[in-house]
């Protein structure tokens, strides 16, 4: 192979390194995958139980010992356990463990390891939790953040001048008695169906970029759930989450189509390439630092 196609190697392993738990006589070991590629290497702990979650009736059904599937739920496998999953395909243990390893594989191709000089592998294991992350949480949590920003800013300059009293009251309330642990879209749907000229006020003080991130987010929100009947990957045995890699594969053209039938192929655009700005600020480097 050239540089430029060089081999990515990512493979699952039992850490046999670590203590094990038995079981009847077998010993069970927690679940690593090895990474090599480009002189690089890296050993990271599988991810797999978190997604197995989603399947409690299929993995009840395969492990039938309430023992060894209280051990697999956080994480340990056997390697007669590893050996059937992988010469039997069963369902869905060996698509979430093929489903890791293209994840990571993407992640380590998006950093273009063998044309990029400062690609490393040092931080793969954060930048993968970071991949796995839902995008409609990640959405919702940068675009919570940023109105807070905003909305303290707003409140602090009011204090400044106290001649323009509505603002400092409305934005002292909405940063003190709302509870901001909660979905932001959903407080923002529901503070305009009970206060809608005061947040429409707040809105007047908020940056132009803001204002089109959260109607993109909103609009977001109201088309997830089609989304992610559209990419039905508990029927394929998948990561549920709809992370970036699913939103950058077939995500994006699918939202794209439903936003111009709603808003318009000029808003759509906008709202894409806003929900693409937040995704890529919150999740998308490449692993090029060390």
């Amino acid at each position: 192979m050239s540089k430029k196609d060089g081999k990515i190697t990512v493979k699952h392993y039992l850490n046999k390194r670590a203590k094990s738990k038995s079981i009847n006589g077998e010993s069970f070991y927690p679940l690593y995958l090895q990474l090599i590629v480009s002189g690089h290497k890296a050993q990271l702990k599988s991810k797999v139980q978190s997604a197995l979650i989603s399947y409690k009736g299929y993995t009840d059904k395969f492990l039938i010992n309430p023992a060894i599937s209280n051990l697999v739920s956080v994480g340990y496998f056997s390697e007669n356990l590893l050996e059937r999953i992988e010469n039997e395909k069963i369902f869905p243990f060996y698509q979430l463990l093929n489903d890791e390893i293209k994840i990571l594989s993407y992640i380590i191709n998006y950093g273009q390891p063998f044309t990029n000089k400062s690609f490393s592998l040092v931080n793969i294991s954060s930048t993968y939790m970071l991949y796995l992350k839902d995008i409609q949480h990640v959405l919702d949590d940068c675009v919570r953040k940023y109105y807070l920003k905003e909305l303290n800013e707003v409140f602090l300059n009011s204090t400044k001048n106290r001649e323009n009293k509505k603002i400092f009251k409305i934005t002292s309330f909405f940063i003190h008695y709302i509870n901001w642990t909660n979905n932001f879209c959903e407080y923002y749907e529901s503070t305009y169906d009970v206060l809608p000229s005061e947040i429409k006020f707040i809105e007047n003080f908020l940056t132009k970029e803001l204002k089109l991130q959260i109607k993109a987010v909103l609009a977001f929100h109201s088309r997830a759930n089609f989304l992610k009947r559209f990419l039905d990957k508990t029927q394929k045995g998948l990561s549920p989450n709809v992370n970036i890699i699913d939103w950058r594969t077939s995500g994006k053209e699918f939202i794209n189509k439903e936003f111009t039938e709603i808003f318009g192929n000029q808003k759509a655009k906008e709202f894409i390439k806003s929900i693409d700005l937040i995704l890529t600020n919150d999740i998308c480097n490449p692993l090029n630092v060390g």
